[in-house]
């Protein structure tokens, strides 16, 4: 009787010590988009507002407050002959962030309300927005390109809908 008692221990103990050796998958590699990443942007160009030909520069800020949700705040400044221009812009940006790695092309979506402050003797502007497109990830760059629509919701005499495209080049650090 011995015998078989020892046996059945020697039996459960090699059944738990299988268990205990339960490969565990790999942890997933990092994302741009995972929580408690941030994001810095600037950029730079011309445009013509009021009739008047001005430079712009551009800066915002990102924070991933979860695995693929953003929350965002820009804001920019046109230089020109014309009355002064600035614009402040909150934001909310999603990237199905899970698809990172599984899919070359991950799609997003957000929204945005942008205030503009205009000088002279010209109006403030309010504007709210949305945007979806897909982004392109190879490691820590991101490529990509959407759609954004941008509706005038102040006092707004033509024009009120803009439809234009939306480009990301970044490189994630």
């Amino acid at each position: 009787m011995k015998r078989s008692a020892w046996v059945v221990a020697v039996l459960l103990a090699s059944a738990t010590s299988a268990r205990a050796q339960v490969v565990e998958p790999p942890p997933r590699p990092p994302t741009p988009f995972d929580r408690g990443k941030l994001g810095l942007t600037g950029g730079g160009g011309t445009q013509t507002n009021l009739g008047y030909r001005y430079f712009v520069v551009g800066v915002g800020v990102g924070y991933f407050v979860l695995d693929g949700l953003e929350v965002g705040l820009g804001a920019l400044h046109q230089f020109g002959d014309g009355p002064s221009i600035s614009q402040l812009s909150p934001s909310l940006r999603y990237v199905a962030q899970p698809l990172v790695g599984r899919s070359p092309l991950i799609p997003y979506t957000g929204v945005f309300y942008r205030h503009w402050f205009i000088g002279s003797a010209f109006a403030d502007v309010d504007t709210v927005g949305a945007r979806a497109g897909l982004l392109y990830v190879s490691g820590q760059f991101v490529l990509g390109l959407g759609v954004v629509v941008e509706r005038t919701v102040s006092t707004c005499d033509a024009d009120c809908v803009q439809v234009y495209p939306d480009f990301t080049i970044s490189l994630s650090l």
